[in-house]
């Protein structure tokens, strides 16, 4: 009887250890993966913003080349792209961050340029897809806050 005590005593301490050592391993992978996930989404939004910069140096670029409807035309699209896009993002964002962004276009939407059927801000190019969709988008905001307005 004190032999089998002898086998069973080991067996509950060694169980214990092997789950512990388990647990460890695990928790490691998962904080290496959640680390390496965060810096690749940091690497990605670094990129997003070089690749931005890069446009706005094309721009620039023209602009002291004097050809400044063109610079205005691709300033235009830059703009239209990142509203496009922020609305995009509109489904998935909490109310406080919903607020600021349709704050956001309501005031992009009084200063901006309208779109207009023979092109935009001024220039003899017919409006791309994502002009008018972006023109939808800040109309759509104006709208809403002049609705709001009224309603008070």
């Amino acid at each position: 009887m004190n032999t089998r005590y002898l086998k069973i005593d080991w067996l509950i301490p060694f169980v214990g250890i092997v789950v512990i050592a388990g647990s460890l391993v695990a928790a490691r992978s998962y904080f290496d993966f959640e680390r390496k996930a965060d810096a690749a989404e940091a690497f990605a939004a670094t990129l997003d913003r070089l690749f931005h910069d890069q446009q706005l140096s094309m721009v620039l670029e023209k602009i002291h080349q004097g050809e400044v409807a063109a610079a205005a035309q691709r300033l235009d699209l830059l703009l239209c792209g990142d509203v496009i896009r922020a609305d995009l993002e509109l489904a998935s964002a909490d109310a406080g961050t919903r607020a600021a962004v349709e704050d956001a276009f309501r005031r992009i939407a009084m200063i901006r340029p309208k779109t207009a059927a023979g092109g935009t801000t001024g220039s003899a190019r017919e409006p791309s897809d994502g002009q008018i969709e972006a023109q939808r988008i800040l109309t759509l905001a104006l709208g809403a806050a002049a609705h709001t307005a009224q309603a008070k």
